[in-house]
């Protein structure tokens, strides 16, 4: 029976193993017919910094459709796939309905019918361009604070549909087949008329309609120019030295032959239209080939990332979480060591997973874990998790592991949701350009904000268990400690966070404390939990009331988190978002449900 026991406590972590293993293979598995894995590695400057053709579809993707898949049965395959659809086959692309539109006076400007999906083309929105275009330029001129939702709707509609425009033109000039033939006669053409030109200034006889010719070329690619913001062409070796595609064939003028990059996109294009696989993959393997030899850094943070953005391990952590949680539950449910092993070690593997995901966006992004919102919450459901793992580890009954499951899960998801923005490794604000404060202050307050909503989850399994169960004194001392220590580590680290943001503060704006609604955030955080202790060192709280206390700690740090970010004001307000009101307001709400379960007697609970 022991020995039973023991394959059990093996099995369910071995078959997480298996899955973590199997979605690597299947993110590292060579493409098949056109290699869009491949064309996703393929290195560009957009928002700032060198990513892949595989982030910036899937960033595209998740900021216009809130996915990072295409409806339809004949759909792309992968984000990569879409965007080589969108520049190389656009008429078809512009039929995929990807633009959701949920307001119905916004549907009733663009005169559609209402679907089932309520997601138009790019196509159907089209013929209502000459009644958006009015309404958001008469929008931008308000101050946005005061939009309604049907004016944030039709400017997140017209924000999507710039976005849609410039991935349009980004590796090719719609309408235009066979480029590399259409570049080679650029290139010809304007030969030409510059010799032509000479002529001119000579005095001698020269052939105006040589010249014109090439002029109507040149505005062509002028006005291709000004319809992308997505960089190409690797011309010097930093991000701001790259150049965009019809650029870099007005640069090929002087240089009397184009860029490798340049060329490789247009034998790319021609490729992907005629569907012959074996030039399309050949394009792509010279270019990496090109960029192994003159740019090998950029190519393989690029071929990095698109390897990262394959396996997705935080969407893996989340299933992890829930396989943890649910055991943990088993194991209260049967009083036995089997499941509270297993899930302890589904954690461990969920734990170590979003630590090597943590550290390859650290390798990517050059920074240290917390660098924006999104950052900020898997950093804290990190922290969290390997608090709850000490906890664990010293307790041993599966509380820890039940309440780190919840934690990661939550956060991941919170993530997730913030991630529909747009690029999560953006360039950093100037002020936030430095590592050591980043790895200090910022590393630390997220650790505050961590062990105080740890503090908070635990308070709420007590609560529970105490109004819906007898759990046994030994249960209620264990959770008892678990919230005290736990608050005393959130008050120093929450502390010792503010006092080296002062400092921050202090080098950047000349001030240590400003009252910025960040600022006090983070102070309401320290007195908050000082206040918890100094009330249960002073005996006006006992056990119940502590609990209830350390809730309304949750209340205090996502006000601190999230809240004062949605005020829109103070010099802190960089990761400003109104969409995430309601559920903060219903985790406020929730929160206060707890407390007031934690305010009622119950004669018969033990705890």
């Amino acid at each position: 029976m022991s020995t039973l026991r023991k394959i059990s406590a093996w099995l369910i972590p071995s078959l997480c193993l298996l899955f973590i293993a199997s979605a690597a293979f299947k993110a590292t598995r060579p493409s098949e017919g056109l290699d869009f894995k491949g064309f996703g590695t393929l290195p560009v400057v957009s928002n700032g910094r060198v990513q892949p053709l595989d982030s910036l579809a899937r960033n595209a993707l998740l900021s216009i459709h809130g996915k990072q898949s295409v409806p339809g049965d004949d759909a792309p395959a992968s984000p990569a796939a879409w965007l080589a659809e969108l520049n190389f086959n656009p008429e078809l692309a512009d039929t995929r309905k990807i633009f959701p539109i949920h307001h119905d006076d916004l549907l009733g400007l663009t005169k559609l019918t209402p679907g089932e999906e309520k997601s138009y083309s790019y196509a159907e929105l089209q013929p209502s361009f000459p009644a958006l275009q009015p309404e958001a330029k008469r929008i931008a001129a308000t101050d946005s604070k005061t939009w309604s939702p049907y004016e944030k709707a039709l400017m997140l509609l017209t924000r999507n549909l710039t976005l849609y425009n410039q991935l349009k033109h980004a590796l090719a000039l719609p309408g235009q087949g066979h480029l590399e033939s259409e570049f080679s006669l650029f290139l010809t053409d304007i030969g030409a008329a510059l010799a032509e030109s000479d002529k001119q200034t000579r005095a001698e006889k020269f052939n105006q309609s040589t010249m014109d010719n090439a002029s109507s070329r040149v505005k062509i690619v002028m006005e291709w120019a000004s319809m992308t913001e997505v960089y190409t062409t690797p011309s010097g070796n930093a991000a701001d030295g790259w150049r965009k595609l019809p650029d870099s064939l007005t640069d090929a003028v002087e240089k009397g032959a184009l860029h490798p990059s340049t060329l490789a996109y247009a034998r790319l294009g021609d490729a992907y239209r005629a569907r012959d696989a074996t030039a399309f993959n050949s394009a792509i393997k010279d270019y990496q080939t090109w960029l192994l030899v003159n740019r090998p850094d950029q190519f393989n943070k690029s071929s990095a990332e698109t390897l990262f953005n394959a396996i997705a391990p935080f969407y893996l952590c989340m299933v992890l979480y829930v396989v943890a949680f649910l055991c943990a539950i088993v194991s209260w449910l049967w009083q036995g060591t089997t499941f509270r092993q297993a899930a302890f070690r589904v954690l461990l593997i969920g734990l170590t997973f979003q630590s090597l995901g943590l550290v390859t966006r650290m390798m990517l992004e050059g920074r240290p874990p917390v660098t924006n919102l999104y950052s900020s919450a898997i950093f804290i459901g990190w922290g969290a998790i390997v608090l709850s793992t000490a906890i664990e580890l010293f307790h041993r009954n599966a509380i820890g592991t039940a309440v780190a499951s919840v934690i990661g899960f939550a956060t991941l998801l919170i993530a997730h949701h913030l991630s529909l923005s747009g690029d999560t490794l953006e360039m950093m604000r100037a002020v936030l350009d430095t590592n050591f404060w980043l790895a200090t202050h910022v590393v630390v307050i997220t650790l505050g904000y961590a062990s105080t909503f740890l503090a908070g989850t635990i308070a709420i399994v007590y609560l529970i268990r105490r109004a819906f169960g007898n759990a046994p004194q030994t249960t209620a001392a264990s959770l008892r400690g678990m919230v005290y220590g736990v608050i005393c580590f959130a008050t120093l680290a929450s502390f010792v966070g503010t006092v080296l943001g002062g400092i921050w503060a202090d080098q950047s704006w000349g001030r240590f404390w400003g009252w910025d609604p960040k600022e006090n955030g983070a102070l309401l955080i320290v007195i908050w939990n000082a206040i918890i202790l100094h009330a249960r060192w002073g005996g006006m709280v006992r056990e119940r009331g502590m609990m209830v206390m350390a809730v309304f700690g949750n209340i205090v740090t996502s006000w601190s988190w999230f809240g004062t970010n949605m005020l829109g004001i103070g010099l802190h307000s960089y990761g400003f978002t109104d969409a995430a009101f309601l559920w903060l307001s219903a985790f406020v709400f929730s929160q206060v449900l707890f407390m007031t379960l934690g305010l009622i007697r119950y004669r018969s609970a033990t705890v």
